[in-house]
């Protein structure tokens, strides 16, 4: 059924269930994007718009012709001043019917190497009314039929940690960009799962030869 006016948005601690702890991941999501499944969704309260990157961009097959290229440059994540190819504003849709929000929002098509397709905004953000906890990875939302939620996929941000520390070269991953099905957190009292970033361990120096003991006089 239909509701008006606003609700109470809560956070309880039955919801932290599921969440791997402890935790220092990003939150990522999946939504559906001009009516395309999207994966790799980095959600960045300190970003105040959203981009896109361009091999996703072009997953989308919308016609080039519809972008606004009168785009000043901006600064990458890495200092570097990138031109993006332009902007466009898309339909975005997080959670699924019917406590679904769908908002058209603008987003800034960039060509850069990075293991995510899309970087949500601010912007978005508030035009959906999210609140988000981070403790819990969760993003919730008001609806006409009730509170929506979503829940980041932990498990695919550190696959995305994990192909980032392998690939340092900035390689493009187009692995990375696949569309897959996210993953189910696992329940309360089943073993965790394995953490894709353990096959990126960092190598620990060794020594060039084996060491020697020596034994040193009481008069030295």
């Amino acid at each position: 059924m239909q509701k008006s006016g606003w609700a109470s948005i809560t956070f309880c601690q039955e919801e932290e269930r599921g969440v791997i702890l402890p935790y220092y991941d990003p939150l990522i999501i999946r939504a559906d994007i001009s009516n395309f499944d999207v994966g790799c969704i980095l959600v960045d309260t300190n970003n105040s718009v959203s981009v896109m990157f361009a091999d996703a961009f072009n997953e989308l097959q919308v016609p080039a012709h519809l972008l606004d290229r009168s785009i000043t440059p901006l600064v990458s994540f890495s200092g570097d001043v990138v031109q993006p190819i332009g902007s466009i504003h898309l339909p975005i849709s997080i959670s699924s019917a019917p406590q679904q929000a769908t908002v058209t929002t603008p987003f800034l098509i960039v060509d850069y190497p990075t293991t995510y397709n899309v970087i949500l905004g601010r912007l978005a953000l508030a035009q959906k009314k999210v609140f988000i906890s981070k403790h819990m990875l969760l993003l919730k939302f008001l609806t006409p039929y009730g509170t929506g939620t979503v829940r980041s996929d932990q498990l695919g941000a550190r696959s995305c940690y994990a192909s980032a520390v392998k690939f340092t070269n900035r390689q493009y991953m187009s692995e990375a960009h696949a569309v897959t099905k996210a993953l189910t957190p696992p329940r309360a009292g089943i073993e965790r799962p394995e953490d894709p970033r353990e096959e990126s361990v960092t190598q620990q120096a060794e020594p060039i030869k084996d060491l020697e003991l020596a034994c040193l006089h009481d008069n030295i």
